[in-house]
């Protein structure tokens, strides 16, 4: 079986949640596209796990930022460009964060997502605009947690079930390996 190249999965990942926001909002989407970057990011040096990370950035925000052109063009390439880093810093969380044991990544890759979401919102007058928990606004039992946890809340447990995926994946591929080298 081939594999996916690392970039697509970025661009895959980026296309997938800008299609879970509204307009689109095709909510289910963002409960696996993080998955996809995850994969891109594993096993990367640090600069690579930043770009592919960055480029998801890049993808994502212009597709869900892309009605500030009718404000200024170069303003809008200029705040994707800014956005996006926030993506890059979470790919390198990622990154270090899946050398530790599965429980420890768990939690640390959703709490690494919602204080770069937390920081974003409030760093240089904030941007709290297209948070992972705004594309389940369609999605009501989702975000009934928000009552207690805010949008933040909503967003760690969209990653932690995107983390909860890519663990089972990794290690449903792992059992599959291992029984090739029995056979």
């Amino acid at each position: 079986m081939k594999k996916i190249p690392k970039i697509v999965l970025a661009a895959l990942s980026a296309i997938c949640l800008v299609l879970s926001f509204p307009d689109f909002n095709l909510w289910f989407f963002a409960w696996f596209a993080i998955a996809a970057l995850l994969f891109a990011v594993e096993g990367q040096s640090p600069l690579k796990a930043f770009l592919y990370a960055y480029l998801s950035g890049v993808i994502f925000f212009l597709g869900t930022v892309y009605w500030l052109i009718h404000v200024t063009l170069p303003g809008m390439i200029a705040v994707v460009l800014y956005l996006a880093l926030y993506f890059g810093i979470f790919g390198l969380i990622v990154r270090y964060a899946l050398n530790a044991a599965d429980y420890v990544s768990l939690f640390s890759i959703p709490a690494g997502w919602v204080t770069l979401e937390w920081i974003r919102s409030h760093l240089f007058t904030g941007f709290g605009w297209a948070l992972l928990a705004h594309s389940q606004s369609y999605n009501l039992p989702a975000i009934q947690i928000a009552d207690i946890t805010g949008a933040y809340g909503v967003s760690f447990v969209i990653v932690m079930a995107n983390v909860t995926l890519f663990l089972a994946i990794k290690n449903i591929k792992k059992k599959e390996q291992s029984l090739e080298f029995i056979i």
